[in-house]
């Protein structure tokens, strides 16, 4: 993979919007000493080069999310792959990685409650697939930074099964109360996600 050097003023553009990713193009001119025009085009090239995106982060303690780490040792690419395909797509999963050292794959999650993160931990796991030799699951007790994580909020919900292939309807876990299902699905059941 090819890595793109940064100007100055991408690295100045990206610092300020780190910190505030709402700065107007006239703030952030005012602020770089340059034309907004200018700024739009450093703006477009950095998404055209694919060095940064927009988008939104939401504050997982006061939305009253349950975040955990799943840590994953998979014992081959072939496997890795699948998993990674598998998953790449639930609204979970805050963010999927691949790793060099004993485990070769961490993924975030989120859960609403006690419970959704106990299935999500157990049952409709990342961590239940073939090829899967250990993993480990860390309840996260304070997010410290980043204060905001950009996590899928599903707005509308038009499937079936879930985008891992599971039908939450004919879950155990879902039939007796004790899950909310999965947020992309039109049997979810919470509020949240």
């Amino acid at each position: 993979m090819q890595t793109e050097k940064l100007s100055d003023t991408k690295k100045k553009i990206l610092s300020i919007l780190y910190e505030d990713g709402r700065k107007s193009l006239v703030e952030l001119a005012r602020e770089l000493g340059i034309t907004h025009v200018a700024v739009r085009k450093h703006l477009i090239q950095l998404e055209k080069q694919g060095l940064m995106r927009i988008q939104v982060g939401v504050n997982s303690v006061k939305m009253g999310l349950k975040l955990v780490l799943v840590f994953i040792e998979v014992d081959n690419e072939e496997h890795l792959a699948d998993i990674v395909e598998k998953f790449k797509d639930c609204p979970r999963i805050v963010f999927l990685a691949s790793m060099v050292g004993g485990y070769n794959l961490v993924a975030l999650m989120v859960a609403e409650d006690d419970y959704v993160l106990k299935c999500i931990s157990t049952v409709c796991a990342v961590r239940r697939m073939q090829g899967i030799r250990r993993s480990e699951v860390y309840l996260i007790a304070d997010i410290v930074k980043p204060k905001y994580l950009p996590v899928k909020i599903t707005y509308e919900k038009k499937i079936g099964k879930t985008p891992c292939r599971r039908d939450c309807s004919t879950c155990p876990r879902y039939i007796s109360n004790m899950c909310l299902g999965c947020p992309a699905t039109i049997h979810y059941r919470g509020t949240l996600l």
